[in-house]
């Protein structure tokens, strides 16, 4: 039973509210309870829980203002929290492969080493998020926490965008700062951009505002959802390529570099189009102005981007700026892209045909009729092409393993950031043991499991879950 105001953040009384598979989690919460007792010699008040997510379709459109449609996974992460009279922010995590940084003194300003990535940054963004923005002038209390997770890191399922909403999540509750879920969202995409991430805002808000049963097609300027019953007869299933993907440590030369040439791309389009393109910053900035359809503007990219790669010296000559100036207006503030040449025509087409897919795929699932499934799968498909040749963010093994899903699948394509990472699979009922089959014989064999354990945790079939919670110690 929901406590507080359905803005509000959940509190829960039962597990049963949160998890299809209550004894399962429950273990883990205990675990997490008794290894807390061992670390801290305290009983945690409170846990906290953060939903991953999987990306049924709409991959790397929010930064640029366009919708997304996914919803949040049963796999998440929970913190275990207490207060403490020690003035210090201790984290441990009860994985021993994620080693802790303890003992930080709350009353100093946390800087976060952006060069030297550690699991522990995406906890201290959080920090450096609500101290700093987030509308108090009391000092945040000392806490013990600790971390517990089961999203597949470096999978494409947002396990840091988890940890960072789980954290502040709990700094925000446990120092009785109000926030409802929309401003939470808003909160967190902010503080994740301290760890040196342009978030376009799709992982925060499904974290936040998933629910049970349904996928949720996400809009942006203002920020709207809207619930998307998916077809009964099908599973999503993902499928972990076993290529780690990292936003962080690849940032300068895929993510980021991604969010400033559809920045550029939006830019170049606006000027052409005698819009008042200083004022643009993203794609969706060029049909806001123009009044253009999605159909109209993927023609108008084809009429005024050329389809070589552009130089930093020719956008700089187009816009009659300077290098310098291009690059303090238009790249990330702290940020390095490296690339000397942009893909503009690519990744403008993309963001749009892609938009263009999301809104198709949704309407498909509110009229549903027969063949609607396969549809949906033959969306699929197109998105992970254009993925993989327009936004040029898949990888071999994600193109390999997509081919084997199609199979016994009625489509796939990759989920997520991509440069490594997960496929997301429509799968009928009947074919779900040929297609689970298939795809170990013929990817998952194929890798010495002495260097990378494969277990069954790289498949996930999962329905859509509930987001962020709040479990008192006695929900336990």
């Amino acid at each position: 039973m929901d406590i507080f105001n359905p803005l509000l953040p959940s509190v829960v009384d039962n597990l049963a509210e949160v998890y299809e598979n209550v004894e399962s989690n429950q273990e883990r919460y205990q675990i997490l309870e008794s290894k807390f007792k061992q670390l801290y010699n305290d009983k945690p008040l409170f846990y906290f829980r953060a939903p991953g997510r999987v990306n049924l379709i709409g991959e790397h459109v929010d930064y640029s203002g366009y919708p997304v449609l996914p919803f949040a996974l049963q796999q998440d992460t929970i913190v275990a929290v207490s207060i403490n009279n020690n003035n210090n922010l201790n984290i441990q995590n009860v994985n021993e492969k994620y080693t802790p940084k303890v003992n930080l003194n709350v009353d100093l300003e946390i800087e976060i080493d952006m060069a030297n990535h550690h699991w522990t940054n995406y906890v201290l963004a959080a920090w450096k998020g609500v101290k700093n923005l987030g509308q108090t002038n009391s000092p945040l209390k000392a806490l013990n926490l600790l971390y517990s997770g089961n999203v597949p890191t470096g999978s494409g399922v947002s396990s840091s965008s988890a940890l960072v909403c789980v954290s502040t999540l709990a700094f925000t509750y446990i120092n009785n700062l109000v926030f409802t879920k929309e401003e939470l969202v808003d909160l967190s995409i902010k503080s994740e951009r301290f760890v040196g991430i342009e978030s376009g805002g799709m992982d925060q808000t499904i974290s936040y505002l998933g629910e049970m049963n349904v996928a949720k097609l996400i809009e942006f300027q203002p920020l709207k959802t809207y619930d998307v019953t998916l077809p009964k007869s099908v599973s999503f299933i993902i499928c972990n390529s076993l290529v780690e993907s990292n936003k962080v440590i690849t940032g300068g030369i895929y993510y980021n570099l991604r969010v400033v040439e559809c920045r550029l791309a939006a830019v170049l389009l606006a000027h052409s189009l005698g819009l008042k393109w200083e004022t643009v910053r993203k794609l969706k900035d060029v049909q806001y102005q123009s009044n253009l359809s999605l159909e109209q503007l993927i023609q108008k990219t084809e009429e005024i981007l050329h389809k070589s790669a552009y130089t930093r010296q020719e956008v700089a000559d187009i816009l009659e700026m300077s290098l310098e100036t291009l690059e303090k207006t238009y790249f990330p503030k702290g940020i390095k892209v490296a690339a000397q040449s942009f893909e503009l025509y690519k990744r403008a087409t993309h963001v749009f045909s892609e938009t263009l897919r999301v809104y198709q795929f949704s309407n498909r699932c509110q009229n549903l009729v027969s063949n609607a499934s396969h549809d949906l799968g033959a969306l699929m498909n197109d998105s992970h092409f254009s993925c993989s040749k327009m936004f040029e963010c898949s990888c071999p093994e994600l193109d390999q393993l997509t081919t084997i899903c199609r199979e016994f699948a009625l489509g796939s394509r990759l989920t997520g950031a991509g440069w490594g990472g997960a496929t997301i699979s429509i799968v009928e009922s009947s074919k779900i043991e040929s297609f689970l089959k298939n795809v170990n014989e013929k990817y998952y064999s194929q890798f010495d499991k002495s260097k990378i354990p494969v277990d069954s945790s790289h498949i996930i079939i999962s329905s859509p879950s509930k987001g962020a919670s709040i479990i008192p110690s006695s929900s336990i």
